[in-house]
């Protein structure tokens, strides 16, 4: 593409599995589709999930690293700019702290205009539906996005996935049903959500 690196950031409230998700995909494109994908993160609140994503790195032998400024994602972003994918985790922040949130936008600025980039907002099935639209509403006055829902093995109200699409007027990507690295993740199939919604599980 002579662009560089397609750089992904997850963005997202805390305890919605946003870093299991991010190795469940890292999985995925660097193992199935032999893609060279490089992790970062700049979630420094929370050691464990910087652990976390770093074990994750080490069994996918894809390099990993934490950063803690705006010029250090630029130097990442330089650093790995011959890989296809930079996959980014970001702190997990409540919708309603905006100190947390204008992080999230510095470092969406730090990507300038590159084209190359893409926002994942991962959010969980099981928050309440007044929660998500709010949360949705503030990631809006952000950046675009598509949604990743999670959590999906864990709700039977799955008619919020479809209310929220319609009133936030954002594309679900992905949805993950399960802890299972790399598997229990898979592209937003409507037709076979429904059958879920209409049947229960399978």
């Amino acid at each position: 593409s002579g662009e560089g690196a397609k750089t992904v950031l997850f963005i997202g409230p805390t305890g919605v599995g946003k870093t299991t998700t991010i190795a469940k995909l890292a999985g995925r494109y660097s193992v199935e589709e032999k893609k060279r994908i490089a992790l970062v993160t700049a979630d420094t609140y929370r050691i464990a999930a910087a652990e976390q994503l770093r074990t994750y790195a080490d069994i996918l032998e894809v390099p990993f690293r934490v950063i803690y400024s705006a010029e250090e994602f630029e130097q990442a972003l330089q650093d790995f700019k011959d890989f296809d994918y930079i996959f980014v985790d970001t702190a997990g922040h409540s919708h309603k702290n905006d100190a947390q949130l204008s992080d999230i936008e510095q470092l969406i600025h730090t990507m300038g205009d590159k084209p190359a980039y893409q926002c994942f907002l991962v959010l969980s099935a099981t928050t309440k539906y007044r929660d998500l639209i709010k949360i949705t509403e503030k990631y809006k006055s952000i950046t675009d996005y598509q949604m990743i829902f999670t959590k999906l093995d864990e709700t039977a109200t799955l008619g919020n996935l479809y209310n929220l699409k319609l009133f936030s007027e954002k594309e679900i990507a992905y949805v993950t049903y399960g802890q299972n690295v790399p598997d229990d993740i898979e592209l937003f199939d409507p037709q076979k959500t429904v059958k879920q919604l209409l049947g229960g599980r399978n």
